[in-house]
């Protein structure tokens, strides 16, 4: 044996006591209490009969692919999804092993994110294996509630809860978006709208960010024809639920930003009257004035024979008919019917 292949064997045997990229790991049954399991347990757990079994990498750290390639028997099509490098969604089969790219908001601590990520995904009744380059809400929220009430049965209802926790999270964050909606309505109705654009175009991004991601979604579970795949009947069960839920949540999306857009455009229409009264108010200042401007014009000629020059109470006088000019200006556009309400 040469000394590359020494090496490689010992780092095999280090990597059954320490699993690179490894984040955590658990054990469950159903029935039973899920419970966390060290690294050094993994081989005993996956070799055992019953149960399932979840492990979640880090996909950042480049040995965590290697060492989930060791330690889990899957197909060929599911290591390549779990190495990272694809980002688009995906939903496939072989050999009995669901795999693809799901969708999930990052988890970001004390506040809401928008920000959409990948989950890669394979799973089976009793191997769940997740990777991820950013933290997610939704399997940090499983992850908290396997310490708590969940007790799936099976790794693929834990893979459900995780595409279920998102759609929740999806669906408060919509409900945010729609308050926020009602919110720029009522100061539209009531005229009291104030440049409202910025929290518009919030929500825009929000359902836009969304839309696709879950939109690529729906397709991949509708239009996959899943009767060929060797799964359980819960399994099937349970993509179906998921392929229900997340077309439900996509025509949440749509509705939210199709209102949003609606919106958008009667805001920019309301803004654009708003400026164009202030531009009729100022057109007619202006010509009201054009009168009085050229008389004032007149008698501030420096040549000689000025009327009024000498008389008593010519400036009054000139003021009088600068006065009088813009009144009968204002008459005669009243005769003509402009309109001169703001």
């Amino acid at each position: 044996m040469n000394e590359a292949s020494h090496l490689t064997l010992l780092a095999w045997d280090n990597s059954r006591h320490h699993a690179p990229g490894l984040i955590w790991a658990y054990r469950g049954a159903a029935g039973q209490a899920p419970q966390p399991i060290a690294p050094k347990d993994i081989e005993a757990a996956l070799a055992a009969p019953g149960g399932w079994v979840w492990l979640h990498v880090d996909l950042i750290d480049q040995r965590a692919h290697s060492w989930i390639s060791h330690a889990c028997a899957l197909p060929q099509s599911a290591h390549a999804i779990l190495e990272g490098h694809e980002d688009s969604m995906a939903l496939a089969h072989e050999k009995g092993v669901v795999h693809g790219i799901a969708a999930d908001l990052h988890g970001e601590t004390g506040r809401r994110s928008t920000t959409i990520g990948r989950l890669h995904f394979a799973v089976t009744d009793r191997l769940l294996v997740t990777g991820r380059r950013h933290s997610l809400a939704a399997v940090e929220e499983v992850n908290k509630a396997l310490s708590q009430q969940l007790q799936p049965a099976t790794a693929f209802e834990l893979f459900g809860a995780i595409v279920l926790a998102f759609c929740g999270s999806a669906s408060g964050r919509l409900a945010l978006a729609t308050k926020q909606l009602d919110e720029v309505e009522d100061r539209l109705v009531t005229e009291r709208l104030a440049d409202e654009r910025r929290r518009i175009k919030e929500v825009r991004r929000l359902g836009v960010s969304l839309h696709r991601p879950i939109a690529a979604q729906v397709a991949l579970f509708l239009d996959e024809n899943r009767a060929g795949w060797e799964l359980s009947a819960g399994a099937h069960e349970i993509l179906g639920k998921l392929a229900a839920r997340l077309k439900r949540l996509d025509r949440e999306v749509v509705m939210v930003n199709d209102r949003a857009r609606l919106l958008q455009e009667e805001v920019a229409a309301e803004l654009a009257d708003e400026s164009n009264r202030s531009l009729k108010a100022l057109a007619v200042m202006s010509a009201l004035l054009l009168p009085g401007t050229l008389i004032v014009g007149i008698f501030g000629m420096n040549t000689e024979g000025l009327p009024l020059t000498h008389t008593h109470g010519g400036f009054l006088l000139a003021m009088l008919l600068a006065g009088g000019a813009t009144g009968l200006f204002y008459w005669l556009l009243l005769r003509a019917g402009a309109d001169l309400k703001f």
